[in-house]
């Protein structure tokens, strides 16, 4: 990817962290990026097209580091403080503020729509290896349908960090993660039978 074309990313991602879906304009863009607004023209269709490509960048590029993070983990306590450190990232970078706005804009139909879903399969197909991982040799694998385990854990995901924005309230997800660790913990504690 060309240097040009990734700030021209990055400053999609900018535009829609601070001037929310529907202010995300050509001019806009350019202005986050500081330059003119024909450089999105030469390395994208239209402003749908850059939309998609902002959205597939920063999902790829999250997902990568989620991945790398949680690989091997087969505690639930540490994959909760791992997903607890991942998610304060997320927000300080701008990516979970970003991700809501392409949520929000989405017209049902529309390639950003489609490529919601895409990029939605491919955190639930993360959540599945982790939950596969921590679920290994436990008496409760058999009862715990790991993909549909995985849906809702992407589904509360987006949701805590919608009621978030809406209410403001940034203690909700450290509150979240304090129950988990505290679920984990527990959890932990229970045997791994031997795997045949």
């Amino acid at each position: 990817m060309s240097d040009t074309r990734a700030r021209v990313l990055d400053a999609t991602l900018a535009s829609l962290v601070s001037n929310g879906f529907s202010g995300t304009t050509a001019r806009a863009i350019a202005q986050a990026g500081g330059f003119a607004p024909g450089v999105i023209y030469y390395h994208f269709a239209d402003l749908d097209d850059l939309l998609v490509a902002a959205l597939a960048h920063t999902s790829e590029s999250r997902v990568r580091r989620y991945r790398s993070e949680l690989s091997g983990v087969d505690k639930a306590a540490t994959a909760v403080e791992i997903l607890r450190r991942l998610y304060e990232e997320d927000s300080a970078v701008g990516h979970i503020a970003a991700i809501q706005e392409f949520y929000a804009g989405a017209r049902p139909g529309s390639r950003l729509a489609e490529q919601l879903a895409v990029e939605t399969r491919r955190w639930e197909e993360l959540g599945e290896e982790l939950l596969t991982g921590l679920l290994r040799g436990r008496p409760l694998a058999s009862l715990v349908r790991v993909k549909i385990a995985a849906s809702a854990a992407v589904a509360f995901y987006i949701g805590m960090e919608t009621l978030t924005h809406l209410d403001g309230d940034r203690a909700r997800p450290a509150q979240l993660f304090d129950q988990a660790a505290r679920v984990a913990a527990v959890f932990d504690k229970i045997p791994r039978m031997p795997v045949s």
